[in-house]
């Protein structure tokens, strides 16, 4: 059946032509009874009841990723006309990413009605302002047939590639039914082909793109790993080894997107920060030992010792002495007499006739101090160290 602008299909009247596919030629049409533009897909042979069967079903589809049909001819599909283009990568990943899902999602709500759509490839995916638009739902089986000679016949005819063969899934090469996870690696070699700009499946005929397909790998992609492995998950050649529902796909897709990039993941921390935050507490702890250093009671009787050459007394008499004063806890009334008379007239000096001034000045300021016990006890072993450290070298001081 010859068509050309101004032909009428029952209702509808031709307008001009939008494409030309596999299954046959796409048309602008009007529906004079409603008064509004669609787009009919016109066939070279005539459908059978199976086929019209399938249609209805497709038709019974109400989702804003999916192209409406609205009727079905004796040899044409009327569906909804949708100003778009054919998606085409590559695009970036965000980009990728968000269409993938849109794509994902009208899958799930077809799956979710047994229906399966056995031909999803870029040419069936419309990118328009509201997002994605999937065509062709469900028809793809009646129009994809390869022929017993089929395989041997070149792919490129005058530059142009007129096979969808690199679309299809290993199980669909092998003449098996095809399912839901048929379209999930479908929906692999469009998300390669967004990602890349190229086709996963490359050959100069037939039978190399089915050999790539059944036996071969893609190249490896440039993007990140979690992304890479969501499209090698879609790709693998058994279906239960792929994702097994559009579901799980999208939420796996959603996951890897979300994961931070190799290099900022992987790479050392700055030292720069801990150098800074080290600075200040580095100081703190100069300052800490400056000020105990200086806090220390030998130090200053040690410093003035050395200020004062000539004394005759011993630097070790002199550190103890500051220490030895400190006060004293009240109430140790047995024991305290005795440690008095003993700190005083060892840090008295040589002379014994200053002995008796000092120390009767001294024991008052001793005892009325109040210092822990602990100093006390530590200051009356010091003591007895000293007593033993002098009486070699002076018998004065040590017999006093």
């Amino acid at each position: 059946m010859t068509v050309s602008a101004g032909t009428r299909l029952g209702p509808y009247e031709i307008l001009a032509p939008l494409g030309k596919g596999g299954m046959g030629e796409v048309w602008k049409a009007r529906d004079t009874r409603l008064g509004r533009d669609v787009a009919i897909k016109i066939s070279a042979e005539q459908f059978s009841e199976r086929f019209e069967r399938e249609a209805r079903a497709v038709a019974a589809l109400n989702h804003p990723n999916i192209c409406t049909l609205y009727d079905v001819g004796p040899n044409y599909l009327v569906m909804e006309y949708i100003e778009g283009t054919p998606l085409k990568g590559p695009l970036p990943v965000e980009k990728a990413v968000e269409y993938s899902g849109q794509i994902l999602d009208a899958l799930d709500a077809a799956h979710s009605k047994g229906i399966t759509h056995r031909d999803l490839k870029p040419a069936n995916i419309l990118v328009t302002k509201q997002g994605i638009k999937l065509l062709d739902f469900g028809l793809a089986k009646q129009a994809v047939r390869l022929s017993e000679y089929e395989p041997t016949k070149a792919l490129t005819d005058q530059g142009q590639i007129i096979g969808t063969l690199q679309y299809m899934s290993p199980e669909q090469l092998q003449g098996k039914e095809a399912d839901p996870r048929s379209d999930l690696f479908s929906f692999g070699c469009v998300l390669y082909e967004m990602l890349t700009g190229k086709r996963a499946f490359e050959g100069q005929s037939s039978a190399s793109v089915i050999a790539a397909i059944l036996e071969r790998e893609p190249a490896r992609l440039a993007i990140a790993p979690p992304l890479e492995r969501v499209v090698r998950t879609c790709l693998a050649k058994d279906p239960d080894g792929r994702f097994q529902t559009a579901r799980d796909a999208k939420r796996a897709l959603t996951w890897a997107l979300e994961q931070p990039p190799a290099a900022v993941a992987n790479q050392p921390r700055s030292k720069v920060p801990w150098v800074v935050a080290g600075v200040p507490g580095l100081a703190l702890i100069v300052l800490g030992a400056w000020f105990w250093r200086t806090t220390q009671p030998g130090r200053a009787s040690s410093d003035a010792a050395k200020r004062r050459p000539g004394t005759g007394r011993d630097d070790r008499s002199q550190s103890h002495r500051r220490h030895l004063t400190r006060r004293p806890t009240a109430g140790l009334s047995g024991a305290r007499s005795q440690w008095q008379a003993a700190a005083c007239h060892a840090t008295a000096g040589p002379d014994p006739s200053h002995s008796a001034a000092r120390c009767g000045k001294r024991r008052r300021s001793v005892f009325l101090s109040g210092q822990p016990i602990g100093r006390i006890l530590r200051g009356w072993k010091t003591q007895k160290d000293l007593r033993r450290g002098c009486s070699a070298s002076d018998s004065v001081r040590c017999h006093v």
